[in-house]
């Protein structure tokens, strides 16, 4: 949800080629996209804008925009994601608890932090301003340690019943003469949505196109988190 004004700017772009472009975003389904923006005070929207700040990059709600008339809605409401945390037994708390004990996996398997060092080392052994952004780049591409943290995808509130919601869009818009249609959402979400694609919708993966979300230094593009 963050990343350099020049990704943002691409993805606007292409955003503007889909008969319809399915959204992200647990927000009330009447919401106004740009009331949306203004009233965000979540502690995960604070934490993200902090660190746009803190790696000079860009905040996704303050690049995209939302108010394109192909936009749709695809996500649960703030009252929907509540509810299916309550029918899972899943809270915040049982997220903090899983952070916790990912947290001591990661130490149980490098207790010493070699695999750390190695990285930082190889960073800073580089010219380059950003060494920063790149040990939090390197950190966030730590699928293992994501996995941990969100459980079972399918079976997951946060993952899975939000996955479905955007497939049951995903249909309607079909259902509706939309040919080509786009699915806009984070990363972690994609596994499990790629499953559902296949098994409720028959479809088949065709090929995969790269867009760079950050630049790490005077790097090439393949070096950046995309």
């Amino acid at each position: 949800h963050i990343g350099d004004p020049s990704y943002y700017a691409d993805l606007n772009r292409r955003f503007e080629d889909y008969d319809a472009l399915l959204y992200e975003l647990v927000a009330p389904e009447d919401a106004v996209a740009t009331n949306r923006l203004a009233k965000r005070k979540g502690l995960l929207s604070s934490t993200q804008i902090g660190m746009t700040k803190l790696l000079g990059l860009s905040f996704q709600l303050d690049e995209i925009d939302y108010d394109q008339a192909n936009f749709v809605h695809a996500d649960l409401s703030p009252q929907q994601l509540r509810d299916s945390m309550d029918e899972r037994g899943e809270s915040l708390y049982v997220y903090f608890w899983r952070i916790f004990f990912a947290s001591l996996d990661q130490y149980r398997k490098d207790p010493l932090g070699l695999k750390e060092w190695e990285m930082l080392s190889a960073v800073l052994s580089v010219d380059q301003d950003d060494a920063f952004k790149t040990m939090i780049a390197y950190e966030m591409t730590n699928i293992e340690q994501i996995q941990d943290v969100l459980g079972e995808d399918s079976g997951s509130a946060v993952i899975g019943a939000r996955n479905q919601r955007a497939v049951d869009v995903l249909k309607r818009e079909i259902d509706g003469g939309a040919k080509r249609i786009g699915i806009f959402y984070g990363v972690a979400h994609m596994p499990d949505l790629e499953e559902r694609l296949i098994d409720q919708l028959g479809l088949t993966y065709d090929s995969t196109a790269w867009v760079d979300a950050w630049q790490l230094g005077s790097g090439t593009a393949s070096e950046a988190p995309q």
